[in-house]
């Protein structure tokens, strides 16, 4: 009896499919992340950055388009975790004893926005670009933060400071950003009025949902009872509803996240809801988070817009380091806390304050802001983690050497 063997020969080209892409830059990112590791200056996360870029549009070209579409599903889960633990730091009761913190913050955001504003106007920007410049300066990067916190295991003044400040400016940015774009859209034939109704169901739209979302979690959270494995369960379902929700109704998935965030932390006044360490599973959102952003970025980029990235960065580091600075004394830092917590807040918000997701109402907003903003994302994704980590050691907050 004969046996033929069947053909080898593919009658389709290899497809990427969710779990071999999910599987495959797992692999790459844990391999990048340990390799530079190595050094004790610099992050995992520069690794995934760098994975991202080699596999992404600025090398290899393999992670884009529809695959890249499939990574940034895995990304949105991981910045909607971030963003959930991030805001569990905002404890208002605390901030109402550290009312200089918020003052911090404020002062902050309004440096940030003036100098960066001005200073891109100088350099001869147009006035939207240097407006909405200076808004995406505001925000502080809550991935980097958070997992360089949790690798440092960090815990003091400085961190505690850092944690809070990063939660509270990401939501001063977002509202900044939704009451400001529709008064200075390059947009034409819409209506004024479309862009401000679209601004306010963002913004109001946000708070039912987060408010939503916490009043089905909390009746869940006091049936199950305080066991660690059900309630993790219950807070991923939770997040993963609430960023499929937010997507449908085309609602602030960030902003609606560090609501949502902070009403569990503050209105729980029984404590129903654990305090929960996401671990393992947080890690491998994180390297998918990390290496699709990585992948966005191109040298090109910069090129272009390379002195205009400077001078944003310059103007926005001068402004965070003056509102730090000028509350240090009623907030009970030192200097030397002062000027670590200002190298700490270098990293910028990895999501550009979600303007991808209003890009359908704002085309050519978004298109004007993109250069400038993947200028940004190439040098303060590269450095930020970095300087996160080196002024958390310096600050003497860290568990590692």
């Amino acid at each position: 009896m004969s046996w033929t063997l069947p053909s080898f020969a593919l009658a389709q080209p290899l497809q990427w499919n969710a779990v071999l892409l999910f599987g495959t830059l797992l692999l790459l990112g844990l391999i990048a992340g340990h390799v530079v590791q190595k050094s004790k200056w610099i992050p995992r996360l520069t690794g995934y950055l760098l994975i991202g870029f080699v596999l992404g549009d600025g090398g290899l070209n393999w992670l884009s388009g529809d695959v890249l579409q499939v990574a940034s599903v895995f990304a949105d889960i991981a910045m909607a975790l971030v963003v959930y633990q991030l805001g569990r730091y905002v404890d208002v009761r605390w901030l109402m004893r550290e009312k200089w913190l918020l003052a911090t913050v404020l002062a902050c955001a309004v440096l940030c926005f003036s100098f960066v504003s001005v200073a891109l106007l100088w350099y001869g920007t147009s006035t939207t670009l240097a407006l909405l410049g200076g808004v995406l300066a505001i925000a502080t990067g809550p991935a980097v933060v958070l997992v360089v916190l949790r690798d440092l295991k960090a815990e003091g003044q400085v961190t505690r400071r850092l944690a809070a400040m990063t939660a509270l400016n990401n939501i001063v940015a977002l509202l900044v950003a939704y009451a400001l774009l529709p008064v200075v859209a390059a947009e034409s034939g819409t209506p004024l009025m479309m862009l401000v109704t679209h601004t306010v169901y963002s913004l109001l739209g946000s708070v039912l949902l987060a408010s939503l979302t916490y009043w089905l979690m909390m009746p869940l959270a006091r049936w199950l009872g305080r066991r660690r494995s059900s309630q993790f369960v219950l807070v991923i379902a939770v997040i993963t509803l609430t960023i499929g929700a937010a997507h449908a109704l085309q609602l602030p998935i960030l902003l609606t996240m560090l609501i949502f965030a902070i009403l569990s932390k503050n209105l729980d006044l029984q404590y129903d809801l654990m305090e929960l360490e996401f671990g393992v599973a947080n890690e491998l959102f994180i390297v998918m988070l990390f290496i699709s952003i990585g992948a966005t970025m191109r040298l090109s980029s910069l090129t272009t817009v390379g002195v205009m990235v400077a001078v944003l960065i310059g103007a926005r580091f001068v402004a965070n380091a003056c509102g730090i600075f000028l509350f240090s004394k009623p907030a009970r830092l030192t200097l030397r806390h002062s000027a670590w917590l200002t190298l700490a807040t270098l990293p910028m918000a990895e999501a550009g304050l979600g303007l991808a997701q209003i890009g359908h109402l704002y085309p050519h907003t978004a298109a004007e802001v993109a250069p400038l903003l993947a200028g940004c994302l190439i040098v303060l994704e590269l450095i930020g983690p970095v300087a996160t980590q080196l002024a958390l050691k310096l600050s003497g907050e860290s568990d590692r050497p």
